[in-house]
């Protein structure tokens, strides 16, 4: 919020509001549009103008408008293309996640497999040396 120079006293609201085109000084390029805001104060009556806000243009001869605008257009269609193809690394990402999943599944369940013929051998060896040992323990008796 602008304050008034004299008194100091804050205003909200313009009295009227202007736009005022500013010519570029000796060295830049384009020129420079301002909204400008007359106040005045509630206080003292000290009528004050302000800038609103600020708008910067460059003038550029229409050969250069026009390639820049093809320009953008061909960035724009490049950027669909890598749009593209980021959305398609992202859908083989997840085959690709879904697929080591089921792997590291078969995997396991193939371990486990092994696990358990390891374990039915051993307890065949068990159940062979508990029978020899009741056909010895039952010759001693």
């Amino acid at each position: 919020m602008p304050s008034c120079p004299k008194c100091g006293n804050k205003e909200s609201l313009p009295t009227r509001s202007f736009n005022v085109i500013v010519e570029p000084a000796k060295g830049e390029r384009g020129m420079t549009e301002r909204r400008v805001g007359m106040y005045t104060c509630a206080q003292c009556g000290t009528k004050f103008p302000t800038v609103i806000s600020k708008q910067r243009y460059l003038i550029v001869a229409e050969e250069q408008l026009k390639a820049i605008q093809d320009e953008l257009g061909s960035v724009k269609k490049g950027n669909e293309g890598l749009t593209e193809r980021v959305h398609e690394m992202e859908r083989q990402q997840r085959e690709l996640e879904s697929s080591m999943a089921k792997a590291a599944r078969e995997n396991e369940v193939r371990r486990m497999r092994e696990k358990l013929a390891e374990l039915e051998e051993f307890v065949g060896f068990l159940r062979k040396e508990k029978g020899e040992l009741e056909q010895k323990a039952s010759r001693l008796r």
